[in-house]
């Protein structure tokens, strides 16, 4: 994402396997850039990334486009680089539209995936949470795919723009009490880094 070269064919194919979109499979601790706020993000999942697995997690809060995908992404990725199993990437807004597509369409695959995710997977990232529509179905949804986690001891990695009070009140309460317990929460601050590399040449 920040210019480093593609990883190894092999690793690359694992990523994807995950789900890891390709967008983000050059994102490394080597090439985030840290700013304002986040060099603690960067210490605390590098300090993940080295730690045995377990039920611990990570939760990212924090703008558009400060890195927390990027770090997530390059937490998982050592992970996968050192052989873990059972690793899922997911956009919450784009799974939960999978979800819906499958109810009406009657496809296994996304539901065996869903199911997957509950207790199965070693570690699952949940990206974006709280883009998604705020309905009493997609909370529901999200409570029991954190709820069955967090009774099987399993590790959750989340990232979100809106603030732990924001979700609260969307009705998120009882999965961010789950989150917060079992994931260290960091602030992820800084510029919209989409943005900086966005720009026209010539203008500030």
């Amino acid at each position: 994402m920040w210019g480093e070269s593609k990883p190894p064919q092999d690793l690359e194919k694992a990523l994807l396997g995950v789900g890891i979109p390709k967008r983000y499979l050059d994102s490394t601790f080597a090439n985030f850039e840290a700013q304002g706020g986040s060099k603690t993000a960067l210490e605390a999942s590098m300090e993940w990334a080295k730690a045995p697995i377990g039920e611990r997690g990570l939760l990212f809060v924090g703008p558009p486009g400060t890195g927390k995908t990027h770090l997530a992404v390059a937490s998982v990725r050592e992970k996968v680089a050192a052989g873990l199993g059972g690793v899922r990437f997911i956009n919450v807004p784009i799974f939960l539209d999978r979800i819906r597509q499958s109810m009406k369409y009657n496809d296994p695959e996304v539901m065996n995936l869903f199911d997957f995710c509950l207790t199965r997977a070693s570690v699952v990232v949940l990206d974006d949470l709280g883009k998604e529509k705020a309905t009493d179905w997609a909370a529901e949804r999200l409570y029991v795919l954190v709820e069955s986690r967090y009774s099987a001891c399993l590790a959750t990695i989340a990232t979100t723009n809106r603030g732990l009070d924001e979700l609260d009140a969307l009705g998120y309460g009882a999965l961010i009490s789950r989150l917060q317990q079992t994931c260290r929460a960091i602030k992820v601050g800084g510029d919209d880094q989409r943005i900086r590399l966005g720009r026209l040449d010539g203008r500030a």
